[in-house]
């Protein structure tokens, strides 16, 4: 048998003979927002199991983390049993509801015969023939080994996972960035009730312990102060959004949520936005910034089926994972890691590993029928949950229809919310050109903008001269399609000038980079009020980082794409970013805030293009 474990980030292994203290039939590590309900699920179904978590108690980011509400997500499950019996017990003990849950947690799954091992440390796992048999476990000063049948990583950082030598991914592929994480503050109002504050504190790597502190101390230290409110505590758990996630059996990407392809044999859906925290939009994929940045469409919200291949680690068995590591590309992690979607999805894992267990099976053997019902009777799988794609907000609530009639599409891209017949056109596509080409020198200026840039979309050459104009007069507008990070059109046009890989607008993109008066032009100063619509705060200027950032990722597109630029190219990106001048126009603020961070993304993946080419 292997014994395989982590030293310095390296994974290491041995061949070992072990002795078990005590075999369980399942172990799930990590009894955070997935593991706990995986645990209670698990025990319910009346199999053996041990939950194992650094922590002194169950529950995650929805206990210690102290986030309590709810962003989107579909109720359902388990976890609106504890969230109702929370609700009223906070009131009898006179206890927030963060802390009536963690008690509730651990009563439940005890009453049903599951055993904790708090303040825990796993440091290693035993594997034959990618079969888990067993982790060790760092515990009250010894180490103590456990056997299983099955094991769940319900880690969030993929602990399990990367121990026992499973593939992973982890971060955006342009420059490995995750998700920016928050920390949370914890006050007491003039009303004498809790209050949370979650404030976005920039770009953490968990993997690097120091790194990671100095994360922490400078998010925690700049949480903005509240006259009225009485600071009570800083949340021990901060919130990581995004760390490094399994290839699984199934694995889930945008790509193929966009285009309608899903699993038959849903465990339960996920359902939010596509909830990318941070602004350097210019770093995403493209069909991120297609839906993202080009059609504005940030807060549509989408349902999306998980199925159980999704949770298991490709090539493995006895393995499952049930948490914001499963599964997905980067872009859909930012769509699946809900709290409530991923308190189904350990409950799912919970119930599916029971089942095997009981069948003396892996957990794909077991039959659909069998696992589904389990789920239907909790409410973890409702059909209902399946709702498409929506705006689901107080600015906006529709259910969003594709559009294929010529006469809508062009009377909606008469408007500043253009973005559902944006997209309706890149799925057209040859069906709609020629209408599009038509309409670039319609009266109707909105109109014509907007044509130009669905053909830009569709990569139609025609409307080059037209972005070029844009980006030329560089005016302020953005569009209003959403509540929230909508997008600023000089910024779409140059995206799309550099998914062309337009050699004619390096001049352009010399001005905006490298002219100094650039920052002096009056559309960076325009916009002055902080506006949630358009994301705008006092200690950044969000229009000319827009601008900038596009700019400059665009221009390494272009780059890449016509040899005959690439020295020109080269200079002007060398010259934009030599010093600190382009971080220094977006924000005031210092290293390591999220704002000097978002900016100096942009930096950082210009001097790494430029060193390698």
């Amino acid at each position: 048998m292997l014994y395989r474990y982590l030293a310095h980030g390296v994974v290491q292994e041995k061949e070992v003979t072990p002795s078990f203290a005590q075999h369980y039939d399942l172990i799930v590590a990590g009894v955070g927002t997935a593991g706990a309900y995986a645990v209670l699920a698990a025990a319910r179904q009346g199999v053996s199991v041990l939950g194992i978590d650094k922590n002194s108690g169950a529950g995650g980011m929805g206990t210690f983390g102290y986030v309590a509400g709810y962003y989107y997500g579909v109720g359902g499950g388990l976890h609106q049993e504890i969230d109702k019996e929370a609700e009223a017990l906070k009131d009898d003990l006179f206890c927030s509801d963060m802390e009536a849950k963690k008690y509730l947690l651990e009563k439940h799954a005890t009453d049903a015969g599951a055993q904790f091992l708090f303040e825990a440390r796993l440091t290693g796992v035993f594997i034959e023939d990618k079969t888990v048999k067993g982790v060790s476990v760092f515990s009250k000063g010894g180490l103590v080994n456990y056997a299983c049948s099955i094991l769940i990583d319900a880690t969030a950082e993929a602990d399990v996972c990367s121990m026992a030598g499973c593939e992973l991914r982890c971060g955006r592929a342009s420059d490995g960035k995750t998700s920016p994480f928050t920390g949370v503050k914890v006050s007491l109002t003039e009303k004498g009730e809790l209050s949370g504050s979650n404030l976005d504190s920039g770009y953490a790597n968990q993997y690097d312990p120091a790194y990671l502190s100095r994360s922490i101390v400078w998010a925690h230290s700049n949480h903005h102060y509240d006259p009225h409110a009485r600071t009570l505590f800083l949340a021990p758990q901060i919130g990581i959004r995004e760390g490094k996630r399994i290839a699984s059996e199934e694995d889930i990407t945008m790509e193929d949520i966009l285009a309608g392809k899903r699993t038959q044999a849903p465990l339960f859906y996920a359902y939010a936005d596509f909830d990318k925290h941070g602004k350097d939009n210019a770093l995403e994929t493209e069909i991120m910034q297609d839906w993202r940045v080009a059609c504005n469409l940030s807060t549509v919200c989408l349902s999306v089926p998980i199925s159980l291949k999704t949770l298991i680690p490709k090539g493995y068995k006895s393995l499952l994972v049930a948490g914001r590591h499963l599964g997905v590309d980067h872009d859909t992690a930012s769509l699946v890691r809900m709290k409530q979607d991923l308190q189904k999805c350990g409950e799912s894992a919970g119930v599916c590993a029971a089942l095997a267990i009981k069948r003396g099976a892996q957990p794909p053997d077991v039959p659909y029928e069998e696992v589904k019902a389990l789920l239907v009777k909790t409410g973890c799988l409702n059909e209902a949950h399946d709702v498409g794609m929506m705006f689901d907000d107080d600015f906006r609530r529709m259910k969003i229809q594709w559009l294929e009639d010529p006469a809508e599409i062009k009377r909606q891209l008469g408007t500043d919310m253009p973005g559902i017949a944006l997209y309706s056109c890149k799925l057209l596509g040859d069906r709609i050109r020629r209408n599009l080409v038509s309409w670039l020198d319609d009266e109707d200026n909105m109109l014509a903008q907007n044509s130009a840039v669905a053909l830009g979309l569709l990569k139609d050459h025609a409307c080059l001269p037209y972005l070029r104009e844009i980006v030329k007069r560089r005016d302020s507008f953005y569009y209003k399609d959403c509540r929230r990070t909508n997008q600023l059109r000089s910024a779409i046009a140059i995206y799309l000038l550099g998914k062309f890989g337009d050699p004619e607008s390096v001049p352009l993109f010399r001005e905006i980079l490298c002219d100094q008066s650039e920052i002096q032009k009056d559309l960076y100063h325009r916009i002055k009020d902080p506006s949630y619509k358009f994301s705008l705060n006092e200690d950044f200027n969000e229009v000319y980082f827009q601008i900038i950032s596009h700019a400059a990722v665009a221009l390494t597109k272009i780059i890449a794409k016509n040899p005959s630029v690439k020295q020109e190219g080269l200079a002007i990106l060398q010259e934009a970013f030599q010093d600190d001048r382009q971080i220094r126009n977006t924000t005031s603020l210092p290293p390591e805030t999220s704002e000097y961070e978002t900016i100096n993304n942009i930096k950082k993946y210009v001097e790494s293009f430029c060193a390698a080419n």
